[in-house]
């Protein structure tokens, strides 16, 4: 087999919905030393899209490097971080992932500089049809990236507004008549069927105009239905998910790649829990 790519995993870069094309992505280092190194990003030269229907090995060293300071650490928290940055970056605070929580208002803020650049601009709340509907926030744009990550097959924007926390506090409450997780056993064992996004989006707004919470947004015009295609050969039979820290290595067919996850005929792996484990990528 062939080395195609070898360096410290980071999330899969993409382009395109229709079908969706993925980018390889590791980071290399100036030394081996242990310490604190900045990252060198390096976009694969290839699509590992076109390795699909082909097989493939995935070779973990058992090597960590923070994906923030650069550091060696024997266990990775929160998708890629060393113990040290988990306990003290504004984007690691329990926030990030429960943002109605957001504490800035009292002063408490991490890193209050990095707060205000990351939390207070425009976020996007959206419905999505992943594993099934559900809401979700995001600041990206265009906002497409968020539904591609999160594999939607699906997606329409519902409002804006001006701050992550507002996002935050009405996502809460829509998930008192939706849900915003997507079951990801089965995303990435079949496709989700289809809704009429529309009409759900009139449901949606209608129930959030009656509860008044307080928080100002603008709802969106938009009405077209956003789709999006993945390169998929076939759906795994079963979603037996691979983890580096007790296997490593995967030697298989990809059968497809769908959100962050790499879809084989026995395993599939989620690329962006395992962000800074140094991997070596093989094909035939």
């Amino acid at each position: 087999m062939k080395e195609f790519s070898s360096g410290f995993l980071r999330m899969m870069d993409h382009e395109g919905i229709n079908p969706v094309e993925y980018i390889w992505v590791v980071a290399s280092y100036p030394s081996s030393e242990s310490g604190k190194q900045e990252a060198q990003l390096v976009p694969a030269n290839f699509k590992i899209g076109s390795l699909v229907g082909k097989r493939v090995k995935l070779e973990f060293t058992g090597k960590i490097r923070c994906v923030n300071c650069g550091k060696v650490t024997s266990k990775s928290f929160n998708q890629g971080s060393c113990f040290s940055c988990f306990q003290t970056l504004a984007e690691n605070d329990l926030c990030i992932l429960r943002p109605e929580t957001c504490h800035f208002h009292l002063g408490t803020c991490r890193e209050p500089e990095w707060g205000e650049g990351y939390c207070f601009q425009k976020h996007t709340v959206y419905l999505a049809n992943t594993s099934g509907l559900k809401v979700g926030i995001t600041r990206e744009k265009p906002v497409s990236n968020r539904w591609v990550d999160q594999g939607a097959q699906e997606a329409i924007p519902l409002l804006e507004v001006s701050s992550r926390r507002d996002a935050g506090l009405i996502e809460r409450q829509f998930t008192t008549v939706i849900d915003d997780k997507t079951k990801w056993q089965k995303m990435v064992t079949e496709d989700s069927g289809t809704f009429d996004l529309v009409s759900k989006k009139k449901e949606l707004l209608e129930v959030l105009d009656s509860w008044d919470l307080g928080v100002p947004y603008t709802e969106s015009e938009e009405l077209n239905i956003t789709k999006l295609s993945y390169p998929i050969l076939e759906y795994p039979k079963k979603s037996k998910s691979f983890s580096p820290d007790k296997e490593k290595e995967i030697d298989s067919k990809l059968l497809g790649i769908k959100g962050q996850y790499l879809l084989f005929e026995d395993v599939v792996i989620n690329i962006r829990a395992y962000g800074g484990y140094e991997i070596r990528l093989y094909s035939e």
